[in-house]
């Protein structure tokens, strides 16, 4: 397919002429009545296509997908407006029923296990990997996916992260291989790795691997906007009519058309400049890479750039460890955000993490290299850091059964050994420390406990003081 057409923007060009009495959705009608302030502050052009899913874009929406399914090799796409939460969870819908079973990686996002209360699935969670040297999770290995695939035979699909919130892709060739073996589908959110594919030096993406249902959040590493994505669908083990069933359910029925847009465009970015924009970013990850480690206290502790090596690591994700310095991750975030203007991504008890991407300059590595040189040491800089997993709680209901279960608030030290009525992880990443309907845990509360004194957030918990949390009382 011609990759240089962009069958919504040619629309949109088209629409931008059109002189009409304006008598549809929004109430703004093309910003004639938006605030003045606001018009100002955006200008006049953008309203104009703030704009849901009229009749005649219908036929353009339908090439631009087909064209993002040409360009990532794909069978069929659809455009998401409402984020790749939507594509998870429609994944889900279009493969389990109430009370199927489906594997999922103990590493999931939170939008999962909402997934999961919506259609009743019974989820059987696999534990992943862990490489302590960095706090790191690694993923499911086709190891224990082989070994829970032979212990519940009758599981209904596999849903995967690849690549997670650190780059890490894991051994995905492999896990496709395993699930295809036992005739079961694999779902992957790939909401980190938009970009895979594009790019020798980078891993192969759960498409290319033969992933059967893949989400990508375009906005997040590629150029489209914030809460766009694309979910993917190969092979014949789904049924594309589940998918849009799925989706006629969960996605907005008034998509933006600045979203849909901006997917459009972006496929068009990457499958004709994505190869040159990416050696561009790589470049950058390196250097910084490479001038990080020589700054004290952080030599070697580098994700790919140690003498650890982490298998398909997307290169363009850089992870930092923090604990040599004395201070967390979230002490760190705080400062070279407010003193110095430097944003990282993500923040944990140990690591910075940062998205490098085809949005940044030479003069943005410069900006963060300084700012790792001024960030201050503690008096207690020799603390060692004490870096292990906590055993995954016994999950006692269902989601969807904790959900809709009686509820009430207890102290948190009083909860251990009460069924949760709800998730609880940090954000970012959105990874449920404890998934509701499971066991509190001894070892869940203080990891809880312990991420809020270090400046963590906690997402999730309808008490945000975590001071109570509420159970299941029936």
């Amino acid at each position: 397919m011609n990759q240089d057409s962009v069958p919504l923007l040619a629309a949109a060009r088209r629409y931008q002429d059109i002189d009409r009495a304006v008598f549809y959705m929004p109430g703004h009608k093309r910003g004639q009545g938006i605030d003045r302030e606001f018009r100002q502050l955006m200008g006049e052009q953008v309203f104009r296509f703030d704009l849901p899913e009229l009749p005649e874009l219908e036929e353009p929406l339908a090439e631009a997908e087909a064209l993002a399914a040409d360009a990532y090799g794909s069978d069929r796409a659809w455009f998401l407006t409402n984020g790749s939460t939507c594509g998870i969870q429609a994944m889900l819908l279009a493969t389990c029923r109430e009370g199927d079973k489906v594997l999922i990686g103990r590493n999931c996002h939170k939008a999962v296990i909402a997934g999961l209360v919506l259609n009743g699935a019974i989820p059987i969670y696999l534990p992943t990997e862990y490489l302590p040297e960095f706090d790191l999770d690694l993923g499911v290995s086709p190891a224990t996916l082989e070994l829970y695939l032979q212990k519940h035979p009758d599981v209904k699909a596999v849903m995967l992260v690849s690549p997670n919130y650190f780059g890490v892709c894991g051994e995905i060739e492999q896990l496709v291989a395993v699930a295809h073996a036992h005739n079961i589908p694999l779902l992957v959110d790939a909401a980190h790795g938009a970009h895979l594919g594009f790019h020798p030096d980078l891993p192969i993406s759960a498409l290319q691997a033969g992933a059967d249902l893949v989400v990508q959040s375009t906005h997040k590493v590629a150029g489209s906007l914030t809460q766009s994505s694309i979910l993917h669908l190969q092979g014949d083990r789904i049924s594309p009519t589940q998918v849009d069933r799925a989706l006629q359910i969960l996605k907005s029925s008034s998509p933006n058309l600045l979203l849909l847009l901006s997917l459009d465009v972006a496929r068009r970015q990457m499958a004709i400049a994505g190869k040159q924009l990416l050696t561009e970013t790589l470049k950058l990850a390196k250097a910084a890479r490479s001038q990080l480690n020589q700054i004290p206290n952080l030599e070697n502790r580098l994700l790919a750039f140690s003498q650890i090596e982490v298998p398909t690591l997307d290169l363009t994700r850089l992870t930092v460890m923090v604990d040599r310095i004395g201070i967390t991750g979230f002490q760190a975030d705080i400062w070279l955000s407010s003193k110095l203007d430097v944003v990282a991504e993500m923040p944990t008890l140990s690591q910075l993490v940062f998205i490098l991407s085809l949005g940044n300059i030479q003069s943005d590595i410069d900006r963060l290299v300084q700012a790792f040189h001024q960030l201050p040491s503690s008096q207690s800089q020799n603390q060692k850091f004490q870096f292990q997993p906590i055993p995954i709680p016994e999950q006692i209901l269902t989601p969807r059964q904790a959900y809709f279960a009686k509820s009430d608030r207890l102290i948190l030290k009083d909860a251990i050994g009460k069924i949760s009525a709800e998730s609880l992880c940090p954000y970012p990443p959105g990874i449920p420390i404890l998934c509701i309907g499971e066991e509190i845990t001894s070892e869940v509360v203080e990891m809880l406990q312990c991420i809020l004194r270090s400046g963590g957030l906690i997402n999730g918990a309808s008490d945000h003081t975590l001071e109570t949390i509420r159970v299941v009382t029936q």
